[in-house]
Formats: structure tokens, C-alpha cells, sequence
């Protein structure tokens, strides 16, 4: 075979080369992939963790700004006066006119509720709404409290008892310092729904799954502050236990405070930031649903596939196109060898075929003077036998006659020979000359020029249809000759002997078919 002769199998070094493009163009493209997505991961807890801050930081000061005010009604020693008045039944109206008018100024300022005027015995003295006739049992412990130790209570979140509502109060004592006495409290009562709750639910950014919670712990069970994305009225109606530690909210009320992974109310699979309230029971607590968070980082890894798959897409056609190029350079290659090889065997062809028109000159010039020598006898013979049966046939008996009568057909089918043996020789510079043969006729008549030489045997021909026949009549004449020939001779070992000849035609040839039967 040819070492020119192209592979269907590509070049193993290529194969090589572009598996190892493949696997370096998928191995960065996934550690891109893990890269963004550590990134965009670490981005959102960056983020829970600023906006778990910033609640915080919101609330703190939100709480400092409330113990402010309690804080100046605390040092403000001229309502001592009106209050003792009023408690003492002391120009009562005038007094209760004077100090709801300066309770109402400071509602109005400091966005309250509602601020109350409670006595040593939790009794309301003036309320600015005007709507409460009674303080629940939390509120009349706080106002005890806060009177025991002479201090501002900024109290927890609670749901009243006599009104049903979340409420936030301040209790702040009336302090009758020449008498070194208390005289009262002022209740500051706060709806957390006009400020504190909207601070905690509002998020600064576009988010469908984030949320901020404040919780507290009472005992093994974490308390809900405020309503929830998905869990309305929620507020201290909805309890958990504490010591889940897969839920954030648990995790929180055990004190910690960070970044963390883990599930949420519903059970979702959350990232959580963890912030203590300082000075508060309370926790903050800034979550959003994993699936939010790499939402984004599914939609870059398709980005990332494509970009790998049409990397890898290019990296196989530049294969491909290294492989044609390779290919074209070697059938070029091999098409000069094909045809360095063609003008060499053109050229051995022309040798040779020098090499046969010289013997077939040596052969037909041998022939010619062949046949050119045996046809000078075969002449004499024949003129010598026509004239011995033109002169002396009637001094000859019909033996002597029929012997003469064989020699002169034998010379003649002998002289018959010498033309085609002639023209055998002349074959490559004569056409052959082809037509329809009634291949039956002939072998008959093959037959009795033959029928001299089985002598005195007992030689029959049984000759069955045969199809008609296409090509030069000389030399299928020869052919049969030959043939037929051959089957007298085999059959000479017995004095009786049958020669069997048929024919076919299929596919356009035909077939000769010859039996003997000695």
C-alpha cells in the first residue's frame, strides 16, 4: 500500500490537543463559575449584614430618642406643682387644663400614641387621646416598678390586655423631690405599627424573599416581634423553640450574632445575618432565601456553559480546519504520487507494448512464410489429385476414386487452415469481423470435415438446439474445430463413442456445452 495513502483516523496528537483544550477551556470556565458565585454569595451576606446593622443602628437610636423624651419629662421639676395640685384637688380644672395642654404639645412633637396621667395607685388622673379608662396589669406593674426605683422603664413589646393592641410604653415617675416622695407616672404609650414596625419590615434594596425580624427569647421558646412575609399576625402570637439551632431565630436567642446558614419559619433554606438589640431583650434578625441569592449564579453558570461550549465549539473546528489543511496537503501529495506512478507505468506500457508489436511483426512474418511454404504442396497435391481424377477416373475402381476424393477435401480443408492460420497471425492489425452465426450449421458441418479421421469407428454426434451465435466465423470454426477434435480423439479407446453438444443463453453470453461418451 501506498505511504501515501490518506487515514480516515484523525492525527492522535490532535485528538490530544483538543482534549486538553476541552478540559482547560471546562476547568476555568467552572472555576469562574465558583469564583462569581463565592463572589455574589459573599456580596448578599456583606449585604444581610449591613442591612442587619443598619436596622440596629435605626432602632438604637430610635430607643434613645424615645428615653430623651422620657428623659426630659423626668427633669422637668415645674409640672411637680400642677401635678400635686391636681392630686390634691388644688385648682383641679385650672391644673388639668394646663397639663393636658402640655401633654398634648408633647404627643403632637414626638408622634405618641397616647401619653397618660396615672397616680401611686395606677388610676388615670388625664389621658390627651382621652380614649383609655383604664392601664392593663403589665402597665400598672411597670408604673409600680419604675416609682420603686425612681427611673425611666422603657418596657418590652406587649399586647394590652384592655385595648388588644401591640403596644410599647415608657413609664417615667413623678418625682416630688422636696418631699422626697413620688407623686405618679406619666405612661408615654407607643404603637410600634406607626414607626418601629415599618423601620423593621422596609428593605433598602429589590428583594421578593428578604425580611427583617425581631424576636425576643421567654424561657426555651423564641417569641415574633412583628408580622412576617409569610406568616401574617404573627406578632407575639407566633412562638418557636429555642433550642433548634437549625433555625437562625434559635440560633440568635442563644446569644450569637454573625452570618449563618439554615432554615427559616416555613423551613426554607435561608442566609441570615444575627444582630443583638444593645440594652434590649431584643434580637435582629435579616434573612433572604437561598434560592433568591443564587438566582443570579444559576443564571451566570448558563452564561458560563455557553461560553464554554462555544470555546470548546471553536477549539473543534480549529481541529477541523488543521485536520483539512492536513488532508489537502496530503492528497496533493498523494496525487503527485499517483501521477509520477501513472507516467511511470505509461511509460513500462509503451515498453512493453514496443517489445509485443515486435513479436507480433516476428509472429506474422513467420506465419506468412508458414503458411506461404505449406500451401506450395498443398498445391501440387491438389492439382496433382484433380488432374489424376480428371485423366484417369474411368481406369480407377470407386475406392481408388473415393481415397482421391478425400485427398483432395483434405488438402483443401488443410490449405483452409493455412488462410486462417494467417489470419490469426493478422489478427492485431485486421478487425475482426463479427456476425450472427447459426452455431448449429456450422457444427454440423465441422463435424463431417472431421468424420475422415474417426476412420472405420462408430463415432455419432448428437447435437441438441443451439442458440445463434455472435463473432468471427473463422476463428469459432477453429474452436469447434478444436474442441470437437479433442472429443474424437477421447473417445478412440472404444469402437462405438457418442459426442453430445447443446447450448445456453445467459446474460446476453452463450454458452457451448460439450459431452463425450465413450
Amino acid at each position: 500500500m501506498s505511504p501515501y495513502l490518506l487515514s480516515r483516523k484523525p492525527p492522535w496528537q490532535l485528538v490530544l490537543v483538543f482534549l486538553i483544550l476541552a478540559i482547560s477551556i471546562s476547568s476555568a470556565g467552572l472555576l469562574y463559575y465558583g469564583s462569581q458565585k463565592k463572589l455574589i454569595k459573599k456580596e448578599r451576606q456583606d449585604e444581610l449584614l449591613a442591612i442587619a446593622d443598619l436596622k440596629e443602628s435605626q432602632i438604637v437610636n430610635w430607643r434613645k430618642e424615645r428615653l430623651a423624651d422620657a428623659a426630659t419629662i423626668f427633669e422637668n421639676s415645674s409640672l411637680t406643682p400642677h401635678i400635686r395640685g391636681l392630686l390634691q384637688g388644688e385648682k383641679r380644672k385650672k391644673e388639668m387644663s394646663q397639663i393636658r395642654t402640655w401633654m398634648g404639645s408633647f404627643r403632637g412633637t414626638y408622634l405618641y400614641d397616647d401619653i397618660l396621667l396615672a397616680d401611686k395607685d395606677g388610676n388615670i388622673l388625664l389621658s390627651v387621646s382621652q380614649k383609655s379608662e383604664d392601664i392593663g396589669p403589665d402597665e400598672k406593674r411597670l408604673s409600680s416598678y419604675a416609682m420603686k426605683i425612681k427611673k425611666v422603664i422603657f418596657s418590652d413589646l406587649y399586647k394590652s390586655k384592655v385595648s388588644r393592641r401591640i403596644l410599647l410604653s415608657i413609664v417615667v415617675p413623678i418625682l416630688d423631690k422636696e418631699a422626697n416622695e413620688t407623686l405618679g407616672v406619666f405612661l408615654l404609650r407607643i404603637d410600634p405599627h406607626v414607626f418601629l414596625y415599618p423601620l423593621i419590615q422596609t428593605w433598602p434594596t429589590r428583594s421578593r424573599t428578604a425580611e427583617t425580624i425581631l424576636i425576643r427569647r421567654e424561657g426555651d421558646e423564641v417569641v415574633y416581634l412583628n408580622d412576617l412575609r409569610y406568616r401574617r399576625d404573627a406578632a407575639l402570637t407566633f412562638h418557636m423553640r429555642a433550642r433548634d439551632l437549625r433555625i437562625p431565630t434559635a440560633v440568635a436567642a442563644q446569644g450569637e450574632a454573625g452570618i449563618f446558614e439554615g432554615l427559616n419559619y416555613t423551613g426554607t433554606e435561608v442566609f441570615t445575618a444575627l444582630r443583638s438589640v444593645p440594652d434590649s431583650p431584643w434580637f435582629i434578625i435579616s434573612n433572604v432565601d437561598k434560592e433568591e441569592v443564587y438566582a443570579p449564579i444559576r443564571a451566570r453558570l448558563w452564561s458560563v456553559m455557553i461560553v464554554i461550549v462555544l470555546s470548546i465549539l471553536l477549539a473543534a473546528a480549529a481541529v477541523i480546519l488543521i485536520l483539512r489543511r492536513r488532508e489537502k496537503e496530503e492528497e496533493k501529495r498523494y496525487r503527485k504520487h499517483l501521477e509520477e506512478t501513472v507516467r511511470e507505468r505509461t511509460a513500462e506500457l509503451e515498453r512493453v507494448n514496443k517489445v509485443l508489436e515486435a513479436s507480433y511483426r516476428d509472429m506474422e512474418s513467420f506465419s506468412y512464410s508458414a503458411s506461404h511454404d505449406l500451401r506450395t504442396p498443398l498445391l501440387v497435391i491438389s492439382g496433382f489429385v484433380q488432374r489424376m481424377i480428371r485423366d484417369y477416373s474411368d481406369r480407377l475402381d470407386p475406392k481408388g476414386l473415393e481415397i482421391l476424393n478425400i485427398v483432395k477435401d483434405s488438402s483443401g480443408r488443410m490449405e483452409q487452415l493455412v488462410s486462417d492460420l494467417l489470419a490469426f497471425s493478422r489478427v492485431t492489425t485486421k478487425e475482426i469481423q463479427v456476425a450472427a452465426i447459426d452455431m448449429g450449421v456450422l457444427v454440423d458441418k465441422v463435424f463431417d470435415d472431421l468424420r475422415p479421421t474417426i476412420k472405420k469407428r462408430d463415432v455419432r454426434l448428437i447435437r441438441k438446439p443451439l442458440p445463434v451465435g455472435y463473432g468471427d466465423v473463422s476463428m469459432i470454426r477453429q474452436v469447434l474445430v478444436n474442441l470437437l477434435s479433442n472429443a474424437i480423439k477421447y473417445t478412440k479407446p472404444k469402437e462405438e463413442g457418442i459426442i453430445e453438444v447443446g447450448g445456453s443463453v445467459e446474460a446476453m453470453k452463450v454458452y457451448i456445452m460439450l459431452k463425450t461418451t465413450a
